[in-house]
């Protein structure tokens, strides 16, 4: 919910931002912006309009997201498949409000707790960003090889920050890395135009890896 939210609010809307609260019974979502296009409550798990096109192209690009429209359609059926009730829609003014009750415990025979399926499906979809990103690193430093480049542990572990995470600044490279932010933009340059590139200015532009 919280990517789909990222992904679709209206950024012209301004003096406010997405809100998450929480109650005892439910999670309510308040989104800028109304539903867009065409999109209705009644259809919203499977009709597609993406809002913020370039958005949503990053963040399947990054595996945040798995296909595109299909976000709303499987939070549904994780809900339903927990027997709780599928997310409410309602708009108040420019504010998206999307409620989504309760996931209860589940209890076996034993009267254990039985881990929600949600989570483990969390868990599974964690796993596979992992390996993709193993995957994606492996093919770095085969090409790097090819090259005759040299990636060092510290180039490596650049790479692997910032595809995790393609806003990363190098201050904070510095900080979880360990070294000096002088270290850190050496490192860049070396990698720049070969297996990653800035796309957008210093402050609001991402990395973006180059296979």
């Amino acid at each position: 919910m919280v990517v789909n939210a990222c992904c679709h609010r209206a950024h012209n809307i301004k003096g406010t931002e997405i809100q998450i609260k929480m109650f005892d019974d439910r999670l309510v979502f308040e989104s800028p912006g109304k539903l867009p296009g065409q999109v209705k409550p009644s259809n919203i798990r499977n009709t597609h309009f993406s809002r913020n096109p370039k958005i949503a192209a990053f963040l399947k690009a990054y595996h945040y997201v798995k296909e595109f429209g299909e976000g709303m359609d499987r939070i549904c059926r994780e809900q339903e498949a927990n027997g709780a009730q599928a997310p409410s829609f309602r708009t108040d003014d420019f504010i998206l409000k999307i409620t989504v009750p309760k996931v209860n415990e589940k209890v076996n025979e034993n009267g254990g707790k039985v881990t929600e399926k949600v989570n483990e499906n969390d868990e599974k979809f964690t796993v596979k960003v992992n390996e993709k990103r193993q995957q994606l690193i492996e093919k770095l430093i085969e090409k790097a090889k090819a090259n005759g480049d040299k990636l060092t542990e510290n180039r490596i572990t650049i790479l692997e920050l910032m595809i995790d995470n393609p806003y990363v600044s190098v201050v904070e490279l510095a900080k979880t890395i360990g070294i000096s932010v002088n270290s850190i933009m050496r490192n860049i340059d070396y990698l720049r135009g070969k297996y990653l590139r800035r796309v957008g200015p210093d402050k609001g532009g991402f990395w973006e890896i180059i296979e």
